[in-house]
């Protein structure tokens, strides 16, 4: 079961890439029944035991796919993101729309291999798979400068990319594990040598700062944003791309706990400069895009912040917050899109009043927007409480800086709706048509389950946090603190 959610989306996007020529409900129904399936096994994965066998035998490389802990978590949500993605794009992509719902499937079958790989090798190269669709969304379906954004982000990503791969052919030789499954590394790479754990470290963090993102390995993401193609679709796959802070969590903290705990303080500052510099820089954005672009880098220096405070809430905190930005960050993506469809702009000062003729729509993006600036009962809360609390045991004042970010937000966020939704309508625009009602009901649905009931999810990301808080901070019994669920 754990390789069908990798499957079907793979063998999915093999049908869509031939059904130009065919009915675009056929793209639609091909695109729904390969993102709903993958989403209903993707229920049945915790507990389900994972698969290791030799797969290259030369270099001891495994086939070692597990939905132990967070990765049935991560999995899970961005199945669930991915079924109105599909749904919204077999609508309103209308070039080669087959192509574009295949990519988005391959993304999603590389996504689910990063979240479940348990071999290094394997985790690479599921790394790498996901650059390919982004980039041809990007370069294909995007906008009048997408030449340049290409060229930006394919510099970051593969620049980090090949720092990440050096440090990883390296971990083994040094650390003489019997292989590359994880299991095999944690068994030896703890006891490196301090100076050898450390360069390992800041190769793994040149790629995962650029895929977290973090300042200043960041500037790459306003413009993906920013070119990408205006039904918003392409910008969900990017948010659910955001796999630095799982590459820091699965990887980097466990494999290398020496190197961790030198090199997390620079990293926790630099994660609470990222969350507040992007808040600050949102409020004075006038292209929606960019905005919602620096939202969500906001949102990723919260999430290392609870990473790189190295204690077990924190940890947990931002996985939680990781999982829940995915269905936020993705669903204001939606909305984007659809009111791109209404006035041909991203620009704000084209927009005003649009709650008198647009009600529904005004309503839900209020809703939308609550969550992402972290209102109690909604999804980013707990991730975002969590990791601040975490935050604060390794340092109450970078805390306290990167809570700064949620008041700016607020900011932010009232902001966008009054420029969106209040003043003067000078153009009335159609209300929330059937498609669009039925792309947001998951994104909806997705929000309250993760506010309200975060106990289950909390408990699996778990697994994986003590691990890496007891290998970071042996002998120390750190207690869990929870909003829901058993402490």
């Amino acid at each position: 079961m754990t390789l069908t959610v990798i499957l079907i989306p793979l063998i999915t996007a093999l049908f869509l890439f031939f059904s130009e020529a065919a009915d675009p409900l056929v793209r639609r129904f091909l695109g729904l029944l390969g993102t709903v399936s993958t989403f209903l096994v993707a229920l049945y994965l915790p507990g389900t035991p994972g698969m290791s066998s030799l797969w290259l035998p030369g270099v001891n490389v495994y086939f070692a796919l597990s939905p132990d802990g967070a990765s049935a978590v991560l999995v899970l949500v961005a199945s669930l993101v991915m079924i109105p993605t599909a749904l919204y794009a077999s609508g309103r992509v209308e070039r080669r729309t087959g192509s574009f719902l295949a990519l988005l499937l391959i993304m999603q079958a590389g996504l689910n291999g990063i979240f479940l790989a348990k071999d290094l090798i394997l985790f690479y190269l599921f790394w790498e798979l996901t650059l390919i669709p982004s980039l041809m969304m990007l370069g294909i379906w995007g906008g009048t400068k997408r030449r340049q954004a290409v060229q930006k982000y394919l510099i970051y990503a593969v620049t980090g990319s090949f720092l990440m791969l050096v440090g990883m052919l390296a971990l083994r030789p040094l650390s003489g594990a019997a292989s590359y499954r994880l299991e095999d590394l944690l068994a030896v790479t703890p006891a490196l040598p301090a100076g050898t754990q450390l360069w390992i470290f800041l190769l793994f963090t040149l790629a995962f700062a650029v895929k977290l993102p973090l300042w200043p390995l960041h500037s790459w993401l306003p413009d993906f944003h920013e070119q990408n193609h205006p039904s918003g679709v392409a910008d969900v796959a990017g948010t659910l791309y955001k796999v630095g802070g799982w590459g820091f969590f699965a990887w980097a903290l466990p494999l290398l706990p020496g190197a961790a705990a030198v090199v997390a303080p620079v990293l926790l500052v630099l994660a609470a400069f990222t969350a507040v510099y992007a808040a600050v820089i949102a409020t004075s954005q006038t292209n929606l895009k960019r905005l919602l672009a620096y939202a969500s880098l906001s949102h990723m220096g919260l999430v290392g912040v609870g990473l790189f405070g190295l204690h077990l809430t924190g940890l947990s905190g931002a996985i939680y917050l990781l999982a829940a930005q995915m269905v936020s960050t993705g669903g204001l993506f939606l909305l984007s899109g659809m009111l791109y469809e209404r006035r041909k702009t991203f620009e704000l000062s084209e927009y005003g009043g649009l709650s008198r003729s647009a009600p529904a729509l005004a309503a839900v993006t209020l809703f939308v927007l609550f969550t992402s600036i972290g209102v109690p009962g909604l999804a980013n809360f707990p991730g975002e409480f969590m990791s601040l609390l975490g935050a604060f045991h390794a340092s109450p004042w970078l805390a306290a800086l990167a809570t700064l970010s949620v008041i700016a937000a607020g900011v932010y966020g009232v902001n966008l709706y009054q420029r969106l939704y209040q003043d003067r309508e000078t153009q009335p625009v159609a209300d929330l048509r059937e498609l669009e009602l039925a792309v947001l009901v998951p994104i909806l649905a997705g929000i309250l389950w993760l506010g309200l009931a975060p106990g289950p999810q909390l408990e699996r990301i778990e697994v994986q946090t003590r691990i890496i808080a007891q290998t970071v901070q042996p002998g120390e019994e750190i207690p869990m603190v929870t909003l829901g669920g058993r402490p």
